[in-house]
């Protein structure tokens, strides 16, 4: 469908900034569409994958030379005990933010016993 699965950190280049109790990171995603950005959360990673779709035409053009990249780009975040349930994320002028809400008190948290 869009070919292999780029996992590369040279294709979504990004900032990750603490701020307010909240992690931020801004992905520079330039040329793909709102709707073939996806975004998952499982076991404390954040996954987001984008694709782009190669162009059908490239029969009918006589291509010098051709840089442009299509297929499908994912990019790992591990970013812990987070309240899942408070990420937000917009695009814009392409730039993915993402805001990630640090959990107020961590359940998972246990004080071993040094015997």
């Amino acid at each position: 469908m869009f070919g292999n699965i780029i996992d590369n950190d040279t294709y979504m280049k990004c900032d990750i900034y603490d701020y307010d109790n909240k992690y931020h990171i801004e992905i520079d995603l330039p040329g793909f569409k709102r709707e073939n950005i996806n975004l998952e959360f499982n076991r404390g990673y954040l996954t987001v994958i984008a694709s782009k779709k190669n162009n059908t035409d490239i029969d009918e053009k006589n291509y010098i030379k051709r840089e442009r990249t299509y297929g499908i780009y994912k990019r790992e975040f591990y970013v812990g005990n987070v309240d899942y349930s408070k990420i937000n994320a917009k695009y814009k002028d392409g730039v993915l933010y993402i805001e990630i809400s640090k959990k107020e008190n961590d359940e998972d948290k246990k004080t071993i016993e040094i015997k």
